[in-house]
């Protein structure tokens, strides 16, 4: 089996529109990793919530020609690449899986592998090759090697006294997981008790994301049991609030002292759209409801205003539910370099990248490992359009042109299945299975 000329470890958003954006690289021997069971939504898929962002945003990349132009012409995804306005996650969730089918065909037989987890990327041979090694021992030898794993909630420090009752806000706001949190908030408000405490540390999108979905539960809940008594949330803030506004003008004119933090001329408005606070401010549903709660209109939720989480002690210690909604950090795997350990996977830095994508390890760029937005937008640059506007279009020319200097197309060659070496074993032990074909 011929080795892959590209690989992209995870299978999510990112992994999805990023191929149907660049349909050139098929034309190469490309392969996907992916620990889920399916390709595209990825986490997405079970946020029983609204996008923060329109809908048009999460597909504006994707190409009209060649293999996906038909995309164009799919009404599921014609509603959300269309929509000037958050999507419910539900829609969304359901476009990116008829990308990820579209990217599935397109890739050819064997060349995707669900419920695959990669566990390590060895940069080799001078950093022309990466050894994938996967979680169950496999090695697959890739010129290049493409991190598309997007992002977690890592146990947050300040949280760890109180670390058996704390959830993480994807746990909170899940599909699968809302029956199980109704029946856990029904007890909580059981009739003769007192409802209860619960706390969310953080007022970000996150934070805002998991009240609503409190607030929407509690509502369920009253309509077949009169006598709840919704548990009292305390929402946590540690730094003043930022607000999208759709210009400098608009938001002095808005701001509201205590409530929000005043807009700095030189690093909170957006040098291309003028928007003030552009990405890392709280817009449409969340800055509604931050607001809502500002003002005190929210019966039984307050916003409690706390320098460390520690001196909100008192509360967390009363809380039967903590929530973390602290942000997100990277998940991509361990990185090493012939074989030494370079990068851990819970490294507490951003993982660094230049403009066109290339890994930045110790400083140092490593041109056969790139990095597809797995770290939240540095903060320098979190509320400027043009970062990471032109990334697709920078990675995949630079993935291009090393692909072509190194092999040079396939014209009309069927992808092999992907080839997994297995560890050394005795005689005796079985040979391990190739990853998951998936028939598309």
């Amino acid at each position: 089996m011929m080795e892959p000329d590209l690989v992209l470890v995870g299978g999510g958003f990112r992994a999805a529109t990023f191929l149907a954006s660049a349909p050139e690289l098929l034309a190469h021997r490309v392969a996907v990793f992916e620990r889920g069971t399916v390709f595209g939504p990825g986490g997405f898929a079970d946020y029983a919530i609204t996008s923060t962002s329109i809908g048009s945003r999460f597909l504006k990349e994707l190409s009209a020609t060649g293999p996906f132009a038909a995309l164009r012409d799919d009404p599921l995804v014609a509603r959300v690449a269309g929509a000037e306005s958050p999507v419910p996650m539900a829609h969304l969730a359901t476009a990116l899986g008829r990308v990820g089918t579209a990217v599935a065909a397109a890739l050819g037989p064997g060349r995707l592998a669900l419920g695959t987890e990669v566990a390590a990327l060895d940069v080799v041979e001078e950093g022309s090759a990466v050894l994938v090694r996967l979680a169950d021992g496999r090695t697959v030898r890739s010129r290049n090697a493409v991190i598309a794993t997007g992002r977690t909630e890592r146990p947050h420090a300040e949280l760890a006294p109180w670390r058996a009752k704390v959830r993480r806000s994807a746990q909170i706001i899940s599909r699968s997981g809302r029956d199980a949190l109704r029946r856990e908030l029904a007890a909580l408000g059981r009739p003769g008790g007192d409802g209860g405490r619960i706390v969310v540390a953080g007022a970000s999108h996150s934070a805002m994301s998991v009240l609503r979905v409190l607030l929407e539960l509690f509502d369920e809940i009253r309509t077949t049991d009169p006598g709840f008594r919704p548990p009292a949330v305390d929402v946590l803030q540690r730094s003043a609030a930022r607000l999208v506004h759709p210009g400098l003008a608009e938001a002095r004119r808005d701001y509201v002292e205590g409530r929000e933090r005043a807009a700095d001329p030189a690093t909170d408005v957006c040098p291309e759209t003028g928007i003030v606070f552009r990405d890392s401010g709280l817009r449409h549903e969340s800055r509604d409801l931050y607001c809502a709660l500002w003002d005190g209109r929210i019966p039984g939720a307050r916003l409690v205003r706390t320098g460390r989480l520690a001196e909100a002690a008192d509360l967390l210690d009363d809380a039967a539910l903590v929530v973390q909604a602290l942000g997100y950090h990277g998940h991509a795997p361990d990185v090493l370099i012939d074989g030494r350990p370079a990068r851990p996977s819970g490294s507490p830095e951003r993982f660094a990248h230049t403009d066109d994508g290339t890994a930045l390890i110790a400083g140092r760029p490593v041109p056969a490992l790139s990095v597809l937005r797995v770290e939240p937008t540095p903060y320098a640059l979190r509320d400027h359009a043009v970062y990471g506007s032109g990334l697709y279009g920078r990675l995949a020319g630079r993935l291009l042109a090393r692909l072509e200097a190194d092999a040079g197309p396939l014209a009309a060659a069927v992808p092999p299945a992907v080839a997994a070496s297995p560890p050394p074993s005795p005689p005796s032990s079985p040979s391990p299975s190739l990853p998951q074909e998936i028939a598309v």
